[in-house]
C-alpha cells in the first residue's frame, strides 16, 4: 500500500505542543499528520515529576506523554514516529509546503512546526547519566521536588540568576556557580540576589557530575587558582539558556528573535503564510501547560486559515 502523503495540516514535532495541535486540528475534521523524529513524547518525558500541571498534584512525565500520546491516537490524527523531516520547501504559488522525510515527501497547505528545543548542556561526565536523576533544565518544573534540600544553578544571565532566587524560597541551601566574576543578568535582579543568602561562587565551573542513581556531589574548578573540590548537592540546574530547533524552517525566511526563537503573531501565526510556530521553538515561556495552550490555538488558525484557502480568500490572512 502506497504512503499518503497529501494531507490538510502537517505537525512537526511531538511534545505537549505538537500532540494537543494534532488532537485539536483531528477534531476540527482536518486531515491530520503528525511527524516526530524520534518517539513522542518532548522534553517532558525526561521529567522525574510534574506538580504544575493543573490536574495533577504529581505526575511522571513519561506518564504524562503517554497519556497525551493516546489522546492523539483517539482524535484519529495520523503519527508517525521516527521520521525525521530533512527539509521543508513552499511553493508560494499554490501555498503547498513541501516537507521531505526517509518516508517521501508529505504536503500540505498548512504547517504547525512545533520541533521545540533542546536545553543547552555542559557536556560534562556524568551529566547525561543523572539527567532527571537530580539533573535539571528547569527550575520552574522540579524545583518544588527538592524542597529543603541542598541545590547548585549554573549560569550568570537573567534565567540562572531568576531561578537561584526561586530555589531560595525553596530550598535549604541554594549556590549559584558561574564562571565569570560578574554576572550577566539585568542589574534590577543582580540587587536582589546580591542582597541574598545565595552564595555566588564566582569564576568556578563545574568539571563532573557525581552520583550513582542520584546525584550526590559536583567537581567545581577554581578558574583562578585551577583547584578543584567536591561539592555536596541534592540537585543541580542547568540554567545556560535553549537551542530552539529553528533551523528547518529558517531558509523559509521565518522570523526569529536573537535567541533563535520563531516570532509568533496572534493565532500562532508566523510571518510565512500558512505556516504556525508553537511550542518551545516560539518566543515565550518555556512550560508544558504554555506548549499545550500554544498547540490548541495553532490548530484553531490552522482550521480558519484553511476554510480562507477553500474560499480562495487566503492571500493576505491577518
Amino acid at each position: 500500500m502506497s504512503e499518503d502523503l497529501n494531507w490538510d495540516v502537517i505537525i512537526v514535532g511531538g511534545g505537549p505542543a505538537g500532540m494537543t495541535s494534532a488532537i485539536y486540528a483531528a477534531r476540527y475534521g482536518l486531515k491530520t499528520l503528525l511527524l516526530e523524529s524520534r518517539v513522542l513524547g518532548g522534553a517532558q518525558a525526561t521529567s522525574p515529576g510534574i506538580e504544575n500541571y493543573p490536574g495533577f498534584t504529581f505526575i511522571i512525565g513519561l506518564d504524562l506523554a503517554n497519556r497525551m500520546k493516546e489522546q492523539v491516537r483517539m482524535s484519529g490524527a495520523i503519527i508517525k514516529e521516527i521520521t525525521e523531516v530533512k527539509s521543508i520547501k513552499h511553493n508560494k504559488e499554490d501555498g503547498i509546503f513541501l516537507l521531505e522525510t526517509r518516508r517521501g515527501v508529505y504536503q500540505a497547505p498548512a504547517v504547525i512546526y512545533a520541533a521545540g528545543g533542546g536545553h543547552k548542556k555542559l557536556g560534562i561526565p556524568g551529566e547525561e547519566d543523572l539527567t532527571g536523576r537530580g539533573v535539571s533544565y528547569c527550575a520552574t518544573c522540579d524545583g518544588p521536588l527538592f524542597r529543603e534540600k541542598t541545590v547548585a544553578v549554573i549560569g550568570g544571565g537573567n534565567t540562572a540568576v531568576t531561578e537561584a532566587l526561586y530555589l531560595g524560597e525553596l530550598c535549604k541551601k541554594v549556590y549559584l556557580i558561574h564562571r565569570r566574576d560578574k554576572l550577566r543578568a539585568e542589574q534590577a535582579v543582580q540587587d536582589i540576589i546580591l542582597n541574598s543568602d545565595i552564595e555566588i561562587l564566582w569564576s568556578h565551573i563545574v568539571t563532573e557530575m557525581k552520583g550513582d542513581n542520584l546525584i550526590r556531589a559536583v567537581k567545581i574548578k577554581d578558574l583562578k587558582t585551577n583547584e578543584e573540590r567536591d561539592l555536596a548537592l541534592d540537585g543541580i540546574f542547568v540554567a545556560l539558556g535553549s537551542d530552539p530547533e529553528s533551523q528547518l524552517v529558517a531558509g523559509l525566511g521565518v522570523e526569529t528573535n536573537d535567541r533563535g526563537e520563531i516570532i509568533i503573531h496572534e493565532g500562532q501565526k508566523t510571518n510565512i503564510e500558512g505556516l504556525f510556530a508553537a511550542g518551545d521553538v516560539a518566543e515565550g515561556m518555556k512550560q508544558i501547560v504554555v506548549a499545550v495552550g500554544h498547540g490548541a490555538v495553532a490548530a484553531d488558525s490552522a482550521y480558519k486559515y484553511l476554510r480562507k484557502v477553500d474560499k480562495g480568500l487566503a492571500r493576505g490572512y491577518g
